[in-house]
């Protein structure tokens, strides 16, 4: 924490000094902004290191130890990083957030006067979908919490892309779909923010790629409810299942068949 307190101190004093010193306006601007979004983007970072800001809650300690002894004994040459996985849905809304605040950043300082444009769509469909996502999520993950199911999530980190993509079983199709739209948007979206030549205007998306966004977040929750399910019964070929005896109650039960005798 010291180190992000002294990125921030000297990240300030920079604003400071700079807005300052410079006369020219249009320089001015430039640095203010640009200064404003690395500090968010700084921010964002370090708590995402040194904080527990995208990464998933432990409800199990003693399965999270458990879990980190055996993942020590498979990979012993390397580092055990004892820190809780990362959240696909905490690292998509915390990108999201970052981005769309910092163009709008950008956009209002060195383009235009943003109070005078209309409601953008596609910023808040994105910011809605993504929002979304995290509450059904968290929602899910306490309700696993209270049930005090196995979860996949209390164990150490892998690093940060086998976390966002693993589930129950390893690295998931379903993951890495919604993580690969995200990142097809994030593209789309910047690029046409560097084709803004004046007016705040934030970037509109297709109503194709927003729907194939929240189409994909709509799959991963589906199938993340389903991520800690407890293990099915075993049922057997003839599609009856087993009666699960117990020894105890069955030693005292009478015998309700009497033998015959001729």
């Amino acid at each position: 924490m010291k180190k992000l307190f002294k990125i921030l101190v000297i990240t300030g004093a920079g604003i400071c000094l700079t807005g300052c010193n410079t006369t020219s306006g249009y320089d001015s601007r430039h640095i203010v902004a640009f200064s404003i979004i690395g500090l968010i983007a700084v921010l964002f970072l370090a708590l995402a290191k040194y904080s527990n800001l995208i990464r998933d809650e432990i409800s199990d300690l003693q399965a999270f130890n458990s879990n980190a002894a055996q993942q020590q004994l498979v990979h012993k040459w390397m580092p055990l990083d004892k820190t809780a996985p990362f959240s696909l849905t905490k690292v998509q809304f915390g990108l999201w957030t970052v981005i769309i605040s910092s163009v709008y950043i950008y956009l209002s300082l060195l383009k235009g006067d943003c109070a005078a444009g209309t409601i953008n769509k596609t910023a808040l469909v994105l910011m809605g979908i993504f929002a979304g996502t995290a509450v059904a999520s968290t929602i899910m993950d306490k309700n696993e919490m209270n049930d005090n199911r196995d979860r996949h999530q209390n164990a150490p980190s892998q690093g940060f892309f086998v976390d966002i993509l693993s589930d129950d079983n390893g690295i998931s199709l379903h993951r890495f779909q919604n993580f690969a739209w995200t990142i097809i948007a994030i593209t789309v979206y910047l690029y046409k923010v560097s084709e803004v030549a004046a007016g705040c205007e934030l970037p509109e998306l297709s109503d194709t790629l927003l729907a194939l966004t929240g189409i994909s977040s709509v799959t991963y929750l589906t199938l993340k409810s389903k991520e800690n399910d407890p293990p099915a019964q075993q049922i057997p070929n003839n599609g009856t299942a087993t009666p699960t005896v117990n020894p105890a109650t069955s030693a005292q039960a009478p015998n309700t068949l009497q033998p015959v005798n001729p």
